[in-house]
């Protein structure tokens, strides 16, 4: 079976001040979007086959409902300057859809989504320290993504550096193939797009702990 990395998301702090240094630097911004029942906002850039998204807790009530607690997500966002990583990271079928995702999971309902349209989350999701880990069988490339003044165009590494990376959950070693796993003192993740062909490097600590080369 043959997956690939569809997004990876960074929580912030609300309004996502980070993903200004994107614009700054010549990302364009796409469309944000809120997730009624799940109480979360975002920030979004769109490249060829991947998105990055920038996601904070706008209402803690709807993210702390029954219903949400089995994603961990509010508790994830509110340490996310300690000990939690503050990463997600989504994956889909390369090539045809896929019904089993690459790593242990269990069907997650969100309340914003198509009633046939479930999201299988990783069964590390109680790991906070671990990224959260997701897969969308029904996930595909963004279509008409925008011309980037700064020049990015397609996603081609995923490196994670971690404290939790010499003991890693089953979900996260079988994940271990599509994205690089360092060890670290604190959470990090370095993107490389487009084989870093222009040399240029984009550092957003400390608003958030991303790196980004091109």
């Amino acid at each position: 079976m043959s997956y690939e990395v569809d997004h990876v998301f960074v929580m912030t702090a609300p309004g996502a001040p980070a993903a200004d240094g994107l614009v700054e630097a010549g990302l364009t911004e796409g469309a944000s979007r809120t997730h009624p029942g799940q109480g979360t906002t975002n920030r979004r850039f769109f490249f060829e086959n991947a998105m990055l998204e920038f996601l904070w807790v706008h209402d803690r009530d709807e993210a702390e409902s029954e219903a949400m607690r089995p994603t961990h997500l509010l508790e994830r966002w509110t340490r996310r300057d300690g000990d939690a990583s503050p990463f997600g990271l989504c994956f889909r079928p390369a090539d045809t859809a896929v019904e089993t995702p690459p790593f242990p999971a269990w069907d997650y309902e969100p309340p914003y989504l198509p009633a046939d349209r479930d999201i299988q989350v990783g069964d590390n999701a109680g790991v906070v320290s671990e990224p959260f880990l997701f897969y969308l069988s029904w996930g595909c490339s963004p279509s008409d993504p925008p011309e980037h003044d700064a020049g990015l165009t397609a996603l081609t590494s995923v490196t994670l550096h971690t404290p939790t990376a010499d003991t890693p959950s089953d979900a996260l070693s079988a994940v271990s193939r599509l994205v690089d796993i360092e060890p670290a003192e604190t959470h990090r993740m370095t993107l490389v797009f487009d084989d870093g062909g222009r040399g240029e490097t984009l550092d957003i600590r400390p608003d958030a702990p991303l790196v980004m080369r091109y």
